[in-house]
């Protein structure tokens, strides 16, 4: 059985199901431009506020400059009211999103405090009419991405699945961890099993997949569409092609070496500073600089150094001693 196929969202088709998962404050295009070098199927935008996009605020608008080298390309909004993300889905899709994502899961107090993200599991008749208003709106696939529950032992997976189709979304995303536990604990791969048993439309599993074993987990669930990976893929882009690779022919690739990850974030920096210019380019990498060093000799000391670095020229003289 092949787990790794071709996947269509509405009338986009993507060369594989593997895809990398929208994270705020990281998955910006110098970054989605790695993870689609690496193999990924489809990159997600870090995810942004309708509201903001209605007010017109430049740097929520800068968070979704897209390039044609990472199509498709899907962005991700959030928000609580109806108006607003239908609004905000125009302004997206016109600023050259291929697909937009509806965040459902987002476990951020400061989201959840304004009735966004993860909370609206809580209110079903609001997730429908929100969803029913984005799908009409716009003429691009609509997504969502969701939590299996807010709290552990709830799974309204189902239920939100079988709204979703019944409002014309293309695909649901499933974190499989409680909205309470955020990024931590082990998924929970049977409340995943209910929630996709009686979907019509493509479910692709979501949370703490970060190798072989826990990608093959999800995939042999019945119904399972595909995987999104999140920071499983940090600094290891190469993960949707090694994936890839054991699934369809057997070969389990060996991990990064230290010399391809440092070749991974010399290129990011490069990227980022083409992007952000020299300063500002190598801050943004800051946030991600510990994934790319992570068990290496005096990796603390290595973190450390980066963070204090603002010139390319800094840069190139502490890889050197990596």
């Amino acid at each position: 059985m092949s787990y790794i196929k071709e996947l269509c969202i509405g009338n986009i088709k993507l060369k594989n199901n593997i895809i990398l998962a929208p994270m705020a404050g990281i998955t910006d295009m110098p970054l989605r431009l790695l993870a689609k070098s690496g193999g990924a199927g489809l990159v997600y935008t870090e995810m942004v506020s309708a509201k903001a996009l209605i007010c017109n605020y430049e740097k929520t608008k800068k968070l979704l400059k897209m390039s044609d080298d990472e199509r498709p390309v899907a962005a991700q909004i959030f928000g609580s009211s109806v108006y607003s993300m239908s609004e905000a889905a125009k302004i997206t899709r016109d600023m050259g999103a291929d697909i937009i994502d509806i965040n459902l899961g987002c476990p951020v107090r400061k989201v959840a405090k304004a009735g966004a993200g993860a909370s609206l599991l809580a209110n079903e008749k609001l997730v429908s009419d929100i969803l029913e208003s984005v799908v009409k709106s716009i003429d691009i696939p609509v997504t969502i991405k969701i939590r299996i529950g807010l709290l552990p032992g709830q799974n309204v997976a189902y239920e939100v699945i079988k709204i979703a189709q019944n409002c014309g979304i293309k695909m649901v995303v499933v974190h499989s961890r409680p909205a309470s536990h955020g990024h931590a604990g082990v998924p929970d791969l049977k409340s995943f099993a209910e929630a996709c048993i009686d979907a019509k439309i493509p479910v692709i599993a979501n949370g703490g997949i970060v190798d072989e074993k826990t990608a093959k987990d999800f995939l042999q669930v019945p119904n399972c569409a595909g995987i999104m990976i999140g920071r499983g893929a940090l600094g290891n882009y190469s993960i949707f092609k090694r994936l890839e690779e054991f699934f369809n022919n057997g070969k389990k690739l060996s991990l990064p070496s230290k010399k391809e990850r440092i070749e991974w974030l010399a290129k990011h920096v490069k990227c980022s500073i083409e992007n952000y210019g020299e300063r500002k380019g190598l801050v943004v990498v800051r946030k991600v600089a510990h994934y790319y060093v992570k068990d290496l000799p005096n990796a603390a000391k290595i973190r450390g150094m980066f963070n204090k670095i603002v010139t390319l020229s800094d840069f190139n003289e502490l890889i050197k001693i990596i």
